[in-house]
């Protein structure tokens, strides 16, 4: 296989917001959504939901009453009168470190480095090559 300049990439719209997001094909699993919050609100969202439709079920139902007997009777053998202090870690200065690397206003990027043309993936930030698909491949990677 040629270099990541011959490999295509896939372009396709996040399901949630809208974004345009351009994947690689080592991060292409058949994402639909960016690299954002979208993806994790909508696995809390399935699992959530998952979770409501098995609390429907009779064994949801018997395990939910379990647990539930479960920890009433760890309450009911803990005394406790009062809260304890909650322990709290020292406080960390982080110092940033001046660096003495000139900024070119005109491009933004330091001087002496070649500017990155062309797209890069959405997740691993890789250099995209010139094809784009539409779809998922056929046949694997």
């Amino acid at each position: 296989m040629a270099g990541s300049e011959e490999e295509s990439h896939r372009l396709y719209c996040c399901l949630h917001c809208g974004v345009q997001v351009r994947i690689c094909r080592r991060c292409d699993r058949g994402n639909v959504y960016c690299v954002g919050e979208c993806a994790q609100s909508r696995r809390r969202e399935c699992l959530r939901r998952a979770g409501a439709r098995y609390q429907c079920t009779f064994a949801g139902a018997v395990h939910h009453a379990a647990r539930q007997r479960a920890w009433r009777r760890r309450r009911s053998e803990e005394k406790v009168t009062h809260q304890g202090s909650v322990v709290q870690e020292p406080l960390v200065t982080v110092v940033s470190l001046e660096t003495d690397t000139a900024i070119d206003d005109e491009h933004s990027q330091p001087r002496g480095t070649k500017p990155v043309l062309g797209p890069r993936c959405s997740f691993c930030s890789r250099p995209l090559g010139r094809f784009t698909r539409w779809g998922p491949l056929r046949g694997g990677p």
